[in-house]
């Protein structure tokens, strides 16, 4: 993934200014402007980056596997979102709290059906090679066709055999965040920081294990670079 000129030092700015509180839509359109940062790479910024403490609480909840056995409780269009849009060949990237985001509200043309239909599959898939015990997928109902993503869901874990449900609610949020059986699967913040039950990254894993996918990082990116201020 190439950045421009002064991203290094646009993230060492945003950085800064979000340690000391400043308002996140601010910052971004302060250090976005000053260093005339493209589209995808403010979204980085803003999905990508978070306070210290942010990250350590994240970090903690963070799954590194799936116990055998267990029920996964998935935010439906969240972890679907990000698989499909590395198949559709959208950046997606690993933020500093080590969990997997794409850039999609760049993309105001929503994933072909075929795509959202392929990474269903692909996360069943995954999800019944580590042997889970059931599956509960939630989808928001004001997203449009959120009904016709919980019939196909459900056909196709039917079809595999997999014990488990999915269904339309208006806040998935509130589900996960309340799950207190087995762990979740998301990539939300406030849902992460929330949540009363471990946080394992499908989407992640998914591609690093179907796909070797090349992730970046901003760990990686950022070890061994210094900011003119510490952190």
């Amino acid at each position: 993934m190439r950045f421009s000129e002064d991203f290094f030092q646009a993230v060492c700015d945003y950085r800064y200014l979000l340690e000391r509180d400043y308002p996140l839509k601010s910052i971004l359109k302060l250090v976005g402007d000053r260093y005339a940062l493209p589209s995808h790479e403010r979204v980085m910024l803003y999905r990508g980056l978070a306070k210290k403490q942010q990250v350590k609480v994240r970090q903690q909840k963070l799954l590194q596997d799936i116990p055998a056995h267990s029920e996964v409780t998935l935010d439906g269009f969240n972890v679907c979102r990000t698989v499909g849009s590395y198949l559709n060949g959208n950046p997606v990237f690993v933020g500093m709290d080590g969990y997997l985001r794409d850039v999609s509200e760049l993309h105001r043309k929503k994933l072909k059906w075929e795509v959202l239909e392929k990474s269903i599959r692909l996360i069943l898939e995954f999800l019944r090679e580590k042997d889970v015990s059931h599956v509960h997928f939630y989808f928001d109902t004001p997203i449009s066709h959120s009904g016709k993503m919980c019939l196909m869901t459900r056909q196709k874990m039917q079809e595999m055999n997999i014990a488990g449900e999915a269904e339309t609610v208006f806040s998935p949020d509130h589900e996960l965040i309340t799950a207190e059986n087995g762990f979740i699967c998301t990539a939300d913040s406030n849902i992460i920081e929330n949540a009363r039950v471990k946080v394992f990254d499908l989407s992640q894993q998914l591609l690093l294990d179907r796909f070797s996918a090349q992730l970046f990082s901003f760990r990686e990116y950022l070890s061994g670079k210094r900011c003119t201020e510490q952190f």
